[in-house]
């Protein structure tokens, strides 16, 4: 999804959707910065992959999901990261 198809969805919502997606996206950040909802973290060089349980935002029954592979890597000054999937190849664990 394109940046400016996120900001006409969001300015179609109402207040009151407005406020709840804020408290779940605070929480995504809150989680995602203290480590919560991390299963295991592997570290290989300069990158660290960790299995994370997900929270998708659209309050489902089945929240969390996962866990799924992430890698992080820091990359201008700026940490970066991408989705690997359930299962973690064995080369992403290459030195």
């Amino acid at each position: 999804m394109a940046p400016g198809d996120l900001s006409h969805m969001l300015a179609r919502k109402s207040l009151s959707d407005l406020y709840r997606i804020r408290e779940t996206v605070d929480r995504l950040i809150t989680d995602r910065e203290s480590g919560e909802g991390v299963v295991e973290e592997r570290r290989s060089g300069s990158r660290t992959y960790r299995l994370e349980l997900v929270y998708c935002g659209k309050g489902c029954r089945g929240c969390p999901h996962g866990p799924y592979w992430y890698c992080y890597w820091k990359e201008g000054g700026r940490t970066r990261s991408r989705y690997i999937g359930k299962i973690l190849p064995k080369e992403a664990m290459q030195i």
